[in-house]
C-alpha cells in the first residue's frame, strides 16, 4: 500500500461553491500549495488541488469536481492525505509529524515516559503528547528536545525543564 501522510482535516464547507475549510497539520502554506493532488480519506482517489488560500489558523481549498456546498458538507471531519512522494525533503533537525508519532520519549537520565501519541501546534512551537493515559505535554523546543533519532526510534528530552509537567 502507498505510504499516505495526513496533512489536514476538513472542518466543513466555505461558501456555496464547493470550497472547503480545512485545518492543516503543521505543514507550511508554501509546501501545502505545492501539492498537486490530495486524497479524501485513505481509500479516496487522488483529486487535483485547484487553489488554496491561507487564513488565520486554517486554509480554504478548492478541489476538482467539488462545485456545491452539498458535495462538501458530508465531508466534515474527513482527513486529507498526500502520497509520501509529494513531500519535500526535510532540512536537518526538521521532521514530519508522521515520523515523530510513535517515537519513545526518554530523558537524559534514561527514564522512559512513553511514546508520542499526538502532536498539536501552538503557533510558536509544536507540542508532543506523550503516553495515551498520562498525556504528558512536551514542548518541541530546542531547549527541551535534545535529540530526535528516527534510527533509534526515540526522542531524548531534558526533563529538568519540565518539572511538574511529567508527574
Amino acid at each position: 500500500m502507498t505510504d499516505l501522510i495526513e496533512i489536514a482535516r476538513i472542518s466543513g464547507p466555505h461558501g456555496l461553491k464547493g470550497r472547503m475549510r480545512i485545518l492543516p497539520f503543521g505543514d507550511s502554506f508554501e509546501r501545502f500549495v505545492g501539492y498537486s493532488h490530495l486524497m479524501i480519506g485513505r481509500l479516496g482517489p487522488p483529486i487535483k488541488l485547484l487553489g488554496a488560500e491561507k487564513r488565520k489558523g486554517f486554509y480554504i481549498i478548492s478541489l476538482e469536481g467539488f462545485e456545491t456546498i452539498s458535495q462538501v458538507d458530508p465531508l466534515k471531519g474527513e482527513t486529507l492525505y498526500v502520497k509520501r512522494e509529494q513531500l519535500e525533503e526535510t532540512s536537518e533537525n526538521e521532521y514530519y509529524w508522521r515520523d515523530i508519532l510513535g517515537l519513545k520519549v526518554i530523558d537524559t537520565e534514561g527514564a522512559l515516559y512513553g511514546e508520542v501519541v499526538n502532536i498539536f501546534s501552538t503557533g510558536s512551537n509544536d507540542v508532543y503528547v506523550v503516553d495515551k493515559i498520562k498525556q504528558y505535554l512536551v514542548p518541541a523546543t530546542r531547549d527541551v528536545i535534545k535529540e530526535i533519532s528516527l534510527e533509534k526510534g526515540s526522542i531524548t528530552i531534558d526533563a529538568s525543564l519540565l518539572e511538574g509537567l511529567l508527574e
